[in-house]
């Protein structure tokens, strides 16, 4: 149980590095592609006002960027929370292989399996 502790720590440790160096480059992104008129503006924009004008933008590797900061912002909520390691459909626990393949990975396997039938259909 302890080497289980440990890893999920670190896994936590992985996603707020992440996300610190998620928000540096969407950041630096959206100064390279001028969509925001100074540093000053990007720098006094929340976070998730970021995300979605990166979203917005239609830019392949800001949109790309914008979705990945988004699932790490809420795994990093979810820690915050209380409730890292837990679906957030089914609250079940997830996998710890699944969360070292992905720390950020919110679904455990049964529901990302149903998730992506009913979503693809």
């Amino acid at each position: 149980m302890a080497t289980s502790d440990i890893s999920f720590d670190q896994l936590k440790q992985r996603l707020e590095q992440e996300h610190g160096l998620l928000a540096k480059e969407l950041k630096h992104e959206m100064l390279l592609n001028t969509l925001v008129p100074s540093a000053t503006a990007i720098e006094s924009a929340e976070l998730g006002e970021l995300m979605l004008m990166a979203k917005s933008s239609f830019i392949p590797n800001l949109f790309d960027l914008a979705i990945r900061m988004e699932k790490v912002d809420a795994a990093v909520c979810s820690i915050k929370l209380g409730m890292y390691g837990f679906c957030v459909d089914c609250e079940d626990e997830i996998e710890l292989a699944d969360l070292q393949d992905d720390p950020a990975q919110p679904r455990c396997k049964s529901c990302r399996v149903h998730s992506r039938y009913h979503h693809n259909a």
